[in-house]
C-alpha cells in the first residue's frame, strides 16, 4: 500500500481553517494515488487539555468533522486516519478515527495512556482491510507495556498520530536526534509491526508546540524513510511486508 504521512501545520484553535490546509495538503497528495493518508493527534484542534476548550472543541463521533473527513476519503478514494477530540457522556478522549474510502467510520481508537481532565480508553483494536491487518495507538501509548501488549501480532501497520512537544525550545533537531528519534524506532520494534508515525506542527510561538516531522519504522526497529523534523513535509512511501527478524 502506499502511505502518506502528513504532519499538518496548523492554527491552534482554528479547525475549520485547519480542515481546509488538509483539503489543500490532500490535493497535493493526490496525483501520487495513496492508499492510505495518516494525520496527527487532535489533527484539528491542537493539542488541547483545559475544560473550557473541551466544551468548545470536543465533537461525538460521527460528527460534523468525521463528516467532513468522510467525503474527502471518498472524493480521493482513500483511507484517512486523524486524531480528534471525542466528546462521549463520560467525558472526553483523543481519539483517532480511521475512515475507508467509502466514508464509512471503520475503526476509533480512544488513548489509553492520557491524563485527566481526559478519560481514558482501554481497548486497541484490529481493522481489516484490503489493504491489511490495522491498528491504531496515539502518541504515549506506545511506551507502554500493557497497550503493546493488546495489539494484534499480524498486523501489516500500526498507525501512530503523535501531537508531542519539547518543554523549551520546540522544535529542537538536535534533541530529536540525540533523545528520541530512536527511542521511537525501538518502541516500534517491540510491536512487531511496520510502525507510521506522524507528528501535529504547531507554530513555535506556542506553548509546548508540537515539532512536526514524521517517521516510517519496519517491524525491524529500522528506519525506512522520514520526513524532517520541525516542518510539514509530507511522507510518501510504498509500503510492502517486512518480517521482524527470527532472532529479534
Amino acid at each position: 500500500m502506499r502511505v502518506c504521512l502528513i504532519p499538518l501545520r496548523i492554527e491552534v484553535r482554528n479547525p475549520s481553517a485547519n480542515l481546509r490546509r488538509f483539503q489543500q495538503r490532500l490535493r497535493e497528495a493526490s496525483p501520487r494515488q495513496p492508499d492510505l493518508v495518516c494525520l496527527p493527534e487532535c489533527a484539528f484542534t491542537g493539542y488541547l487539555y483545559d475544560e473550557k476548550d473541551f466544551q468548545r472543541f470536543a465533537e461525538p463521533i460521527p460528527g460534523q468533522t468525521t463528516s467532513a473527513v468522510s467525503a474527502l476519503a471518498k472524493e480521493h478514494q482513500c483511507y484517512i486516519c486523524f486524531g480528534m477530540l471525542e466528546k462521549a457522556p463520560e467525558g472526553v478522549y483523543s481519539s483517532a478515527v480511521l475512515i475507508a474510502k467509502t466514508g464509512e467510520i471503520v475503526s476509533i481508537h480512544r488513548k489509553i495512556y492520557e491524563q485527566p481532565p481526559f478519560v481514558n480508553g482501554g481497548e486497541v483494536k484490529t481493522v481489516e482491510t484490503e489493504l491489511g491487518r490495522l491498528s491504531t495507538l496515539l502518541c504515549g501509548d506506545l511506551f507502554e507495556d500493557e497497550v503493546r501488549a493488546k495489539l494484534d501480532k499480524r498486523l501489516d501497520a500500526l498507525i501512530l498520530p503523535l501531537a508531542r512537544s519539547f518543554d523549551g525550545r520546540s522544535p529542537d533537531l538536535e534533541r530529536w536526534l540525540r533523545e528520541e528519534r530512536q527511542a521511537y524506532a525501538d518502541e516500534v520494534k517491540k510491536t512487531g509491526a511496520t510502525g507510521l508515525i506522524v507528528n501535529l506542527l504547531e507554530n513555535p510561538s506556542e506553548p509546548e508546540a508540537s515539532f512536526g516531522g514524521a517517521m516510517i519504522v519496519d517491524p525491524n526497529g529500522e528506519i525506512l524513510a522520514e520526513s524532517t523534523h520541525g516542518t510539514d513535509e509530507m511522507l510518501i512511501y510504498d509500503l510492502v511486508p517486512i518480517a521482524p527478524d527470527a532472532a529479534s
